[in-house]
């Protein structure tokens, strides 16, 4: 059978086929996937080659389009297509915080811990540094100072020059010098009977040991912090009963070397008011 007798091929019978549309020659003219005929009607005025090719074309079109661009596009999450995006939901990778990251966080707590290591220590000795400076500026402030300071000898000092003044003690007042071998601490303070015999059993001696109308401190000491010790002079002391000047009597004293490299303490006691004597103490230490 040749062709004159079969007839001109229509687009429909080329799809059943399965013949190529683009670029496909049927009666002399050339399809291109659009219309099929090349726009020229096949004998008995049918119009099925553009019909058909042209809803098959336009079909095929329509689903690329859907599948590059729904299931490849960017918030589709399916595979890549033709709209060039990558999978994903459409909101890129996840980032996580760099302090919620276990290896960081344990960065920052070692950091931390060195810093207490050495931040705190540091801290402590800046701090002592700075309390032993002062310590020693007020201590060199009372050693330069003339007379008496009104208050009680710091307990380190007591301790050196070993003069325990006991509590509840009134007219509190010391003064301490220094020089290139000797160091002498002045003290004064007012107790009662009980206080002063408490005092001198803590220097180990006793009340028996103490000379009536001597006294023990020498004049060049005395007006080393302005005091005035002996009779005709009234008493210094807040209890004193009058302002009359004191008898020899009112006064005794004693001296106390104590064993070893320890201080040698003069005391003078005036008992004018027996209740209430007030005691005079010079401590010497020598280097």
């Amino acid at each position: 059978m040749t062709t004159e007798e079969i007839g001109p091929r229509t687009g429909a019978d080329a799809a059943e086929d399965g013949a190529p549309r683009d670029g496909t020659v049927h009666d002399g003219t050339v399809h291109d996937g659009t219309a099929h005929g090349g726009g020229s009607e096949p004998p008995g005025g049918e119009r099925n080659g553009p019909a058909d090719g042209g809803g098959t074309g336009a079909g095929t079109g329509a689903v690329g389009r859907q599948d590059g661009g729904g299931d490849g596009g960017p918030g589709a999450g399916g595979t890549p297509g033709a709209g060039g995006g990558p999978p994903g939901d459409g909101r890129g990778p996840r980032r996580h915080s760099s302090w919620k990251h276990p290896s960081n966080r344990r960065r920052w707590f070692i950091l931390f811990v060195v810093i207490l290591l050495i931040g705190v220590p540091a801290g402590y000795i800046v701090i002592s540094a700075g309390q032993s400076r002062d310590s020693g500026r007020d201590k060199q402030a009372r050693a330069s100072a003339r007379g008496l300071t009104a208050e009680w000898p710091p307990r380190v000092t007591r301790r050196i020059y070993e003069v325990p003044i006991t509590g509840y003690s009134d007219d509190v007042a010391f003064y301490e010098s220094n020089s290139w071998n000797t160091s002498k601490l002045y003290v004064q303070f007012t107790t009662s009977e009980n206080g002063l015999n408490l005092f001198l059993d803590r220097i180990g001696t006793g009340p028996g040991e103490l000379d009536k109308g001597r006294v023990t401190i020498s004049t060049e000491e005395a007006a080393e912090v302005g005091w005035h010790l002996g009779a005709g002079r009234p008493s210094a002391s807040s209890r004193a009963l009058s302002t009359v000047p004191t008898d020899k009597e009112d006064w005794s004293g004693l001296v106390k070397n104590l064993p070893g490299p320890r201080p040698r303490l003069e005391v003078t006691v005036d008992r004018s008011n027996p209740a209430h004597p007030m005691v005079y103490v010079v401590s010497t230490v020598k280097l």
